[in-house]
């Protein structure tokens, strides 16, 4: 996951009778961060006396840009995480469950001060509570930044400082990104719960350690396998108030090695890591302006912390920061 994404705010899936409570169609505006969305339109309030009104039709088809830019804390951080997207609907139905679905296929392009990620993505919602995206990135590490540092296995320290010291010891050098996102998500008037499950593997040409070799990635704040898989989640509890949204984000990393640990002596005095993670934390974001379409549309400002519950380096007071800021672009929305 890649971590800092945040996917589109979950669409209620509730039967008919209780269509009266609903006050208006929820906007799967990105709490911004980067992730395609269904065009809708804001609704007036549902009461008593006023019938709830005809929703209306959304484009059969539409290609926009959509970009979040985030500056990272504990780690440090700087990225830009830019994508084209060409996105068709599936049905054409009233229906909560059915009304929000779409295919999409787009390119990717992040950037940082230390590497750039190229590739193609692809998108499927076929019912409002489950998406799925899959995708392929090109990855190009410049060898500045510290990055990037590899390791001949995943049994070697990675703290902050020791990466620090041997800054000199990066080197540029590319490889390939592949990944799988399910995800399930469900809303009830103004409460939501998403969880995406991240499946990563990672061939990265590496100076160290062959098929055990290893490498850190600041994103995923890890040793990553240079050759090898990575299970990332997030799973976020949201509370939806017009342009406010609040909740609390549960972030966790398990990386996978091909390596018998039994065969491995700890040092003195420490276990072996396992380099797995867990961080718990707050969220809110802003969004200026929710109406859709527009050069600039829903832009919207995010701010995540995180207090690690387990992790190698960080288990201390000091928690991970985010800021991000997204927008999307509506470049072509019609029937």
């Amino acid at each position: 996951m890649p971590a800092n994404e945040f996917p589109p705010r979950p669409t209620s899936v509730r039967p008919p009778s209780l269509s009266k409570a609903l006050t208006r169609v929820a906007l799967l505006a990105l709490l911004g961060l980067g992730a395609p969305v269904a065009a809708q339109q804001p609704q007036p309030p549902v009461t008593e006396d006023v019938p709830p009104p005809v929703q209306p039709t959304l484009p059969d088809r539409r290609v926009y840009f959509t970009t979040l830019n985030v500056v990272r804390y504990n780690p440090l951080g700087l990225e830009s995480q830019n994508r084209l997207i060409y996105q068709k609907r599936l049905f054409d139905s009233p229906s909560l469950l059915l009304r929000d679905t779409y295919a999409s296929a787009g390119a990717s392009l992040k950037l940082s001060p230390a590497f750039f990620k190229l590739g193609p993505t692809v998108e499927l919602q076929p019912l409002a509570i489950l998406n799925l995206r899959a995708g392929y990135e090109y990855v190009q590490f410049f060898g500045t930044f510290g990055s990037v540092q590899s390791y001949p296995d995943s049994f070697q320290r990675y703290d902050d400082d020791l990466r620090s010291a041997t800054n000199d010891a990066a080197y540029g050098t590319s490889g390939h990104h592949f990944f799988v996102e399910p995800m399930l998500q469900a809303k009830v008037k103004s409460v939501a719960l998403r969880t995406k499950l991240a499946i990563e593997y990672w061939n990265v040409s590496l100076r160290d350690g062959g098929t055990r070799g290893t490498f850190y990635d600041p994103t995923l704040d890890t040793l990553v396998p240079g050759k090898g898989w990575v299970l990332a989640n997030d799973t976020d509890l949201l509370w939806l108030a017009g342009q406010w949204t609040l909740g609390a984000r549960l972030s966790a990393v398990w990386p996978r090695y091909d390596e018998d640990a039994n065969a491995v002596e700890p040092l003195p005095g420490r276990s072996l890591p396992t380099n797995e993670h867990i961080r718990v934390g707050p969220l809110v974001a802003y969004a200026f302006d929710t109406r859709p379409g527009g050069l600039m549309s829903k832009p919207t400002v995010l701010l995540i912390a995180g207090w690690y519950l387990k992790h190698e380096n960080r288990v201390n007071a000091m928690p991970y920061l985010l800021g991000g800021f997204s927008f999307t672009t509506e470049l072509l929305s019609g029937r």
